[in-house]
């Protein structure tokens, strides 16, 4: 069966874009210019992976990201944040912060996008077959692997789909380099054509979540990161 993907954009040209190169890639698109509509239709359409622009008029791209992931249908679907370049790093940032898989600029790189989207779709489905009943702990927090779900102080603390692998990458391999590269390879199992900023970005946002952890974790210049137990 097709996956099927939901493109959110109120770019008419942007929109028509990438649901002809979607399509033409094997997915099943679901295009949207107004992100209420998109929303209204969760239930019946039940994406596998969303294509988001987070500059979207009346409910912008946040909104639809804190809705996507309150909703238990919803909350581990890929999303991939889509950002005008001159903005960003902020939107970047608090879109990772709010449950966004990845996400990348504009003008997009489309065969780039492709390849993402792949990449997040084979993660996903492959994630319950990888899970291991056991659970990893630190500083107060508590990972359950087979449920994905953080608790910090007895509260749940909600990552994405990547966040969690790298804090859990982290947590069972202390005291240990990993490069940028590595981390591709291991949580994102994607190879160079993948940014390494990507990484970066990903990092900085598990750091705001969960800053106690965050701070044991060590940017090596230039080679990638230490985490230091």
């Amino acid at each position: 069966m097709k996956a099927k993907l939901a493109v959110v954009d109120d770019d008419a040209e942007m929109l028509a874009l990438l649901t002809l190169v979607l399509d033409k890639s094997g997915y099943e698109v679901n295009a949207y210019a107004a992100p209420g509509r998109f929303l209204d239709s969760l239930t019946k359409i039940r994406p596998d992976l969303c294509i988001l622009d987070m500059q979207l008029p009346v409910i912008n791209g946040r909104d639809v990201i804190r809705v996507l992931r309150e909703n238990e249908a919803t909350k581990r679907m890929p999303i991939v944040a889509i950002t005008a370049s001159e903005r960003a790093v902020s939107d970047v940032i608090k879109g990772l912060e709010l449950g966004a898989d990845e996400y990348m600029g504009k003008p997009l790189d489309l065969e780039l996008l492709v390849a993402r989207i792949a990449g997040l779709l084979r993660r996903v489905s492959a994630a319950p077959a990888a899970a291991r009943p056991e659970n990893l702990s630190y500083g107060g927090m508590t990972v359950f692997l087979s449920e994905h779900r953080v608790e910090l102080g007895g509260k749940s603390v909600t990552l994405t789909h990547i966040e969690f692998k790298l804090l859990a990458y982290f947590l069972r391999n202390p005291q240990r380099m990993a490069t940028r590269g590595m981390l591709l390879d291991k949580v994102w199992g994607a190879g160079p054509a993948l940014s390494t900023r990507t990484v970066d970005k990903h990092v900085e946002s598990l750091r705001r979540k969960l800053p106690a952890f965050g701070a044991r974790v060590e940017t090596v210049i230039r080679i990638g990161y230490l985490f230091r137990p």
